[in-house]
């Protein structure tokens, strides 16, 4: 086999994989060294590069990408840098969910997204807390009236981007009501501190730490939304949604590398056999996974699935991403070997980082629960019943 062929060979999977994500031509892709610079460094390089206004309108100074855009653009990413990608995802999904409050609200967001473009700004996704639930609806930290605005006391963890956001977009339960407020706050307030990183054992160089709020004053125009507290409405749903598409886009990315690597296995060594065999089934898992993706992506964006239907398609596709992550390493260990259990090994990186998709929010109990009770006409929620 000459070099023509296996460049030939080895291209026609990408291709495969690559096709129908377009990623924004606002974005020029990743082009930092993701072996060089702190972790910290090279998220930041990324987003001085125009992704962090990926998906905020044009009117307000970002690239005006809707969830796909920022969907190819997560998944990009991840092919490159995984650990970006896992931290800059939450980024994304806060701007993204912020430009779809506006979409629908038409309010004083614009301004805060102009800011953030603006800026360049990072926007951590502080709704994580201990013992939580993935409604950021059902916020444990307590937020005090008080002026002009609230005092926020709180711990919100694992938080991703926990020392380089410029901002923080948190979640915080209104004492004495019945109410829950998403807010912003700058990063550098008094009383706000980063604790500690998330000792994880994959995709740790995420700036993944814990935040605590002891008494943040935080200014009434920098909250965008207050609804009663466990609610399940419009802004938890469309939060749902960007989630499992962005997330689902990024493990892709961080998939397709783990694939790319089983084929040139194959391809320079000109082993085939069950080998072949393995990488179409990998593949085809993969190909089913980008265009859930994509489906949830553009039925989202042109309004033809919303509300109940959209949080149960958007679980489903959560859930689906931890199943297609297993088949796929399982799959395509036998073919890559021992590399994917060595240290220093790129396959085994990506074997660890890609093992960090069955930890993020909503669990699987409780997505597979969630579409479960919308086939039967049972109440949507969050915590699997007991």
């Amino acid at each position: 086999m000459t070099v023509t062929d296996i460049d030939r060979h080895t291209d026609r999977h990408l291709a495969l994989l690559d096709a129908g994500w377009h990623v924004p031509d606002a974005w020029p892709g990743p082009v930092h060294d993701p072996e060089e610079g702190t972790p910290a460094e090279r998220i930041r390089a990324v987003a001085a590069s125009g992704f962090a206004s990926l998906a905020i309108p044009e009117a307000f100074g970002g690239a005006g990408a809707d969830l796909a855009g920022t969907a190819a653009a997560q998944r990009a990413l991840a092919r490159r840098d995984p650990h970006a990608a896992i931290a800059l995802n939450m980024h994304s999904l806060t701007v993204g969910l912020m430009t779809d409050y506006w979409e629908r609200h038409r309010d004083t967001t614009s301004w805060l997204l102009e800011g953030i473009a603006t800026q360049n700004a990072l926007v951590a996704s502080a709704f994580a807390e201990p013992g939580g639930s993935a409604n950021f609806l059902s916020s444990v930290s307590t937020a005090r009236r008080e002026g002009r605005g609230y005092v926020v006391s709180g711990t919100k963890y694992p938080c991703s981007l926990a020392s380089t956001a410029t901002l923080v977009c948190l979640s915080a339960r209104v004492a004495g009501t019945d109410d829950t407020i998403i807010a912003l706050c700058p990063s550098a307030s008094p009383g706000l501190r980063v604790e500690g990183d998330w000792p994880s054992l994959g995709m740790n160089a995420s700036d993944t730490a814990k935040l605590v709020l002891d008494e943040v004053e935080i200014d009434d125009r920098l909250v965008f939304h207050r609804a009663p507290a466990d609610s399940i409405d419009d802004t938890v749903i469309a939060g749902i949604v960007w989630f499992a598409v962005l997330i689902g886009a990024t493990y892709h990315g961080v998939l397709t590398s783990l694939l790319d690597l089983a084929v040139k296995t194959v391809t320079t060594s000109d082993r085939h056999g069950p080998r072949t065999v393995r990488i179409g089934q990998a593949a085809r898992d993969l190909l089913a996974l980008g265009g859930a993706c994509r489906q949830l992506a553009r039925d989202w964006t042109d309004g033809s699935l919303g509300g109940e239907p959209a949080l149960a398609t958007a679980m489903a596709l959560r859930s689906s991403l931890s199943d297609t992550r297993d088949r796929v390493v399982s799959t395509l260990t036998p073919v890559i070997g021992s590399r994917m259990y060595t240290r220093g090994q790129h396959a085994a990186a990506l074997h660890l980082d890609s093992l960090a998709a069955h930890h993020h929010p909503p669990s699987l109990l409780a997505c597979d629960e969630a579409v479960g009770a919308y086939c039967t006409g049972r109440p949507l929620g969050f915590d699997p019943s007991s």
